[in-house]
C-alpha cells in the first residue's frame, strides 16, 4: 500500500521548531502546495497554528516522507498534534484526507491534513489571531 502524503502549514514547515524534532532527515520530498476552503488562524497563547472550514487558501507543503521512516513519523506526529482517533472529540487536531494542489503543476492529491478541533479551545474565539493571507510561515516570520 502507497503512504499518503501530509499537508503541514504551520510549525511542520522547513523552517520552524517541528520540523526539526520530527521530520528533519525523514523527508524524501517537499513541494509547495495549497488547501483550499480553509480559514488559518494563529494562537499566540498555544505558538501554533489552526486550519478550520473557511473561504481562504491555505499555503503550505505536501510532505512526502522516507519509507523506512513512515509510521514511527506519522505515530509521533499524531501524538504531537494530539490525534487520538478518527472523529475523536478530545482530539487536539483531526486527521482528515484533504485535497491538496501542487502549487507549480496544479496537479491535485489527497493528502493528510490535521484540522484544529476548535470545540475543544475556549480561548479561540477570543485570541485566536486571523492570518487573512494563509501563509502562516509568513505571518512568523514577518512578526
Amino acid at each position: 500500500m502507497k503512504n499518503i502524503n501530509f499537508f503541514v502549514y504551520g510549525s511542520l514547515r522547513e523552517g520552524f521548531f517541528n520540523y526539526d524534532k520530527y521530520l528533519d532527515g525523514k523527508v524524501s520530498k517537499k513541494i509547495d502546495a495549497q488547501l483550499n476552503d480553509m480559514s488559518l488562524y494563529h494562537m499566540p497563547y498555544k505558538g501554533y497554528p489552526a486550519i478550520i472550514p473557511g473561504e481562504n487558501t491555505i499555503l503550505g507543503e505536501i510532505i512526502v516522507i522516507n519509507k523506512d521512516d513512515y509510521e514511527e513519523t506519522m505515530k509521533a506526529m499524531d501524538e504531537m498534534e494530539g490525534f487520538i482517533s478518527e472523529n475523536n472529540p478530545e482530539n487536539e487536531y483531526h486527521k482528515v484526507l484533504l485535497e491538496v494542489e501542487n502549487i507549480e503543476t496544479k496537479e491535485k492529491q489527497k493528502c493528510f491534513v490535521y484540522f484544529y478541533n476548535k470545540d475543544k479551545d475556549e480561548k479561540f474565539d477570543n485570541e485566536a489571531v486571523y492570518v487573512c493571507h494563509g501563509n502562516w510561515k509568513k505571518h512568523m516570520l514577518n512578526k
